[in-house]
């Protein structure tokens, strides 16, 4: 047996050992992710890392492809273990060493996540760093040939100015819009909808920054929603019942409470904010979609609902610059899908993001400001999946291949 498929089976095993490890020290795990999560969120986040981690067959003909040198991965502030699965185990078996930064918000936290998972046991060439950004590019990210970035646009664009000579792989966030159409049956979604805004106490950033509901059932849906919002848990996340707890970066909370004020005439659930305690209770602000003004991340449980008339009016919304850049997955609930939610969306059909997340699977649309690879002066935008990116070929002067998307753009019509 050649050496190359020996280690790759072995790195196979190591997997399956890690998740296995994960499940057997379920309890502790949970302790450290409920110190900073809900009990919801932390437990999803578990079941993910662990089925990403059981289904890497699926991404053989990557990890078989190709082994590069050494690769350089900012973490995001969210779902630490999840994110570490994707970002470093998972490269780390196609690497010599996978180098990750800690975000710069509660870096100990990551760390005890780290330890307690047990993850260097089984991934050794993981190492874990708590560096200010300057000194990890100089150190680290200068000799990497893959940078892995998830986080803001605005930052992505200023880390890779840095590292021109390395591949560099994206992921942002997306508006992600919930739509409620004629059709919907309002009660029979609403709590799916709801758990979309709420994972994470709203700090996630697949979760829909807008709610396109149609006149038609805006009543029975504002309502609804704002009974249900009304009976979520809010408090300490030591509470397993609490959806909604501390903002882990209190940074956007100022915008936060500016944009509020702008739209406290359209506020039809006025949620309290904590500044001290960093908690945003459930808010819900309702306006017709002919005043919308902009797309606001909130990374809150903020609920943007714009009223719509006609397919026209949506069209427009999905017409807007400010969506098309930020372009990834639309939910659609009894409404018809128009050519201009495919033209850079992954429709999913009475499905939410959270539905669809699989960490063996392409994530993303096709936004330019969404999700990317680069390298050298070629740019590939399109749903991105890490070790698909690690494994594309590139000739001899660094220059990427253009990757073809998953499938053609808007035909992966999800339901």
């Amino acid at each position: 047996m050649s050496e190359p498929l020996n280690q790759y089976l072995s790195d196979l095993v190591a997997a399956s050992e890690f998740a296995d490890y994960l499940d057997a020290h379920h309890a502790e795990i949970m302790a450290v992710l409920t110190e900073q999560e809900s009990h919801e969120t932390a437990l999803d986040e578990l079941e993910r890392s662990v089925l990403a981690l059981r289904g890497l067959h699926r991404e053989m003909h990557n990890l078989r492809e190709a082994h590069v040198g050494d690769v350089s991965a900012f973490l995001p502030i969210n779902l630490p273990l999840y994110s570490l699965v994707l970002f470093a185990a998972v490269p780390s078996l196609m690497a010599d060493r996978v180098f990750v930064r800690t975000p710069a918000v509660d870096p100990e936290w990551v760390r005890r996540v780290f330890d307690v998972s047990g993850m260097k046991q089984f991934f050794p060439r993981v190492g874990l760093f708590d560096l200010q950004r300057r000194e990890f590019l100089d150190h680290f990210v200068s000799r990497s040939e893959v940078v892995l970035f998830t986080g803001r646009y605005s930052n992505a664009v200023q880390v890779q100015r840095c590292c021109r000579g390395a591949k560099f792989v994206f992921n942002g966030a997306g508006v992600n819009p919930v739509v409620v159409g004629p059709g919907a049956d309002v009660g029979e979604a609403l709590g799916r909808i709801i758990t979309t805004r709420v994972f994470n106490s709203g700090q996630d950033c697949a979760g829909p920054d807008a709610f396109l509901v149609h006149s038609s059932v805006a009543d029975e849906f504002v309502e609804s929603a704002r009974e249900e919002l009304r009976g979520i848990g809010v408090g300490d996340y030591s509470d397993p019942s609490v959806r909604v707890g501390r903002i882990l970066n209190p940074g956007p909370i100022p915008g936060l409470v500016t944009r509020l004020e702008e739209l406290k005439a359209n506020t039809v659930l006025e949620g309290a904010i904590h500044i001290e305690d960093q908690i945003v209770e459930p808010t819900m602000i309702v306006r017709p979609i002919t005043e919308h003004d902009r797309i606001v991340e909130f990374f809150a449980p903020v609920f943007y609902v714009l009223v719509y008339d006609d397919d026209a009016e949506l069209a427009r919304f999905f017409d807007r610059k400010e969506y098309r850049q930020y372009a990834m997955y639309v939910s659609l609930f009894g409404a018809p899908l128009l050519p201009e939610i495919t033209a850079f969306s992954n429709p999913l059909v009475e499905l939410t993001v959270l539905d669809v997340e699989h960490g063996n699977e392409p994530y993303g649309g096709w936004g330019s400001k969404a999700n990317f690879v680069a390298t050298g002066d070629r740019l590939t935008v399109g749903p991105v999946l890490v070790s698909s990116a690690i494994a594309a070929r590139t000739d001899r002067r660094g220059r990427g291949k253009v990757m073809p998307p998953v499938e053609p753009r808007g035909t992966r019509v999800l339901r």
